[in-house]
C-alpha cells in the first residue's frame, strides 16, 4: 500500500500546535508528540470531527537504546482511516501520561507496558500487576537488560521420547 498523503496533510494541520514530528510506518502516518502532550493529542484524535479516532487498536511499548516509545495505533470506525501517535520517554525517567480517560481499553495495555517494561503511566487509575506474579516487582522481562537465565539449545537428546519424529503420532 502507498502512504496516505491526504491523511498526512490532515494530521499535519490538526497537530501543528503540538510540535509534532511526522513519518510513515508502511502505509500509516505516524505523529510523534512530546510525552507531556500525548493525552491531549489522543483526545484531539478521538474528538476532532475530521479524525474521530474512536478505536484504540493497540498500545505498545518499544525499547530503544536511549528511550522507551509508546505507540498508539488508532482507527476511526466512522471514517475508516488510521494513524499512529507516538510519545518518547527517556530511560532515566520512563513516565508517560495515561490515556485511560480517553479510551478505557488502554487500561490493560498500559498495565502490560508498566509490568513488562517498567514504563509508568501517570494518572492511570489502578496500575497493578496484570500478567506476572508479585515477586517480579522491579524486574521487567521485556527490557533489553533483563538477566535471562542460561538456556540450552534444542537437541535430539532434549527432545521428549513421546514426540520422536516418524512414530506416527
Amino acid at each position: 500500500m502507498l502512504p496516505d498523503a491526504d491523511m498526512e496533510r490532515l494530521l499535519r494541520e490538526i497537530f501543528a500546535p503540538f510540535d509534532a514530528e511526522f513519518a510513515y510506518a508502511v502505509d500509516e502516518v505516524t505523529v510523534t508528540v512530546p510525552r507531556e502532550r500525548i493525552a491531549e493529542a489522543c483526545r484531539v484524535a478521538k474528538e476532532h470531527p475530521r479524525l474521530r479516532m474512536d478505536y484504540l487498536r493497540c498500545l505498545a511499548v518499544t525499547e530503544y537504546d536511549d528511550r522507551y516509545q509508546v505507540v498508539y495505533m488508532l482507527y476511526s470506525i466512522a471514517l475508516g482511516h488510521k494513524a499512529m501517535l507516538k510519545a518518547d520517554a527517556p530511560k532515566d525517567d520512563p513516565v508517560i501520561p495515561s490515556v485511560v480517560s480517553v479510551w478505557s481499553g488502554a487500561d490493560w495495555h498500559e498495565r502490560e507496558g508498566a509490568e513488562l517494561f517498567g514504563v509508568t503511566f501517570s494518572g492511570h487509575p489502578k496500575l497493578e500487576h496484570l500478567l506476572l506474579f508479585d515477586e517480579f516487582d522491579g524486574k521487567y522481562p521485556l527490557r533489553k537488560d533483563y538477566p535471562f537465565e542460561e538456556t540450552s539449545e534444542w537437541s535430539a537428546e532434549t527432545h521428549p521420547q513421546w514426540e520422536t519424529p516418524g512414530d506416527g503420532r
